[in-house]
């Protein structure tokens, strides 16, 4: 029963993302297409999920936001991830001075709030969404470091690892075709469990005008926009918002059944 609830919610995930990131190539109606006459209509027949203040359908808009939103996510997870885990592995691997200077450089950013660091970073480079995900990824690489190090650290001091190098392995191919082989399962839960706060930042930093721009159908400039109807039509808001807490939610728990299922 609980391997068939496992593969239930496995497949809810895969055509809810496959809805979101091929859902907007089949919707004929553009996410911008606006018409004042029909500003603010509440959810009905016509506007499943109701209009915004410029007569734009909020169901379209949000699913061509969502595939914005998850795109972006997976580009800055996966950007931050390699960067982080070749830098964590080879500061483990080599330990000494280099584990200390590199360390040292992740204890710089580590210093400050993850969100502070990615706000400061995407205030000095301004608004856009390319500029959001660049200080996200800035300010996330740090996670996969410590976590790549720590353990290359417990995998290098292994019998197999001395005896590959007795074999004649260069460090590179023992990094990369051995022991990242044999921490990669940690590293993935740890991305998918990432995947639902990256979400969140890229989501904050467009509530907050310097991540994606107004004209750009993305769920936090929805939200964001809302506001200012949020006593009259809270269905602006409501519903990217709610596509938020699902998204993250849906994460969150594969996150957790992946990890479950490395025990």
């Amino acid at each position: 029963m609980q391997k068939r609830a496992k593969y239930l919610f496995f497949i809810l995930v895969f055509f809810f993302v496959l809805l979101l990131c091929v859902g907007p190539l089949l919707i004929q109606k553009g996410a911008n297409d606006a018409q004042l006459s029909n500003s603010l209509q509440p959810p009905g027949k016509e506007f499943f999920f109701g209009s915004d203040f410029y007569g734009r359908d909020i169901l379209i808009r949000s699913i061509v936001a969502g595939r914005t939103s998850i795109m972006a996510t997976a580009m800055v997870i996966l950007i931050s991830g390699i960067f982080g885990i070749v830098f964590g592995m080879f500061s483990g691997y080599q330990g000494g001075k280099w584990d200390q200077l590199l360390m040292g450089i992740c204890d710089i950013f580590l210093a400050f709030p993850q969100m502070i660091v990615a706000i400061g970073i995407a205030g000095i480079l301004g608004g856009g969404l390319k500029n959001a995900m660049i200080a996200l990824g800035l300010s996330n690489w740090t996670l996969y470091a410590r976590l790549a190090r720590s353990a290359t650290l417990k995998e290098k001091e292994k019998n197999y690892v001395t005896a590959l190098r007795f074999s004649g392995l260069s460090h590179g191919e023992i990094i990369f075709f051995h022991i990242l082989g044999n921490i990669k399962d940690i590293l993935l839960v740890t991305m998918t469990l990432n995947f639902a706060s990256i979400l969140m930042g890229l989501s904050g930093l467009s509530f907050l005008g310097i991540g994606a721009k107004a004209t750009q159908p993305e769920w936090g400039a929805m939200i964001s926009e809302g506001r200012l109807y949020i006593t009259n039509a809270p269905w602006v808001s409501f519903f990217p918002a709610l596509f938020v807490v699902f998204t993250v939610f849906i994460f969150n728990i594969l996150g957790r059944m992946l990890q479950g299922g490395r025990r």
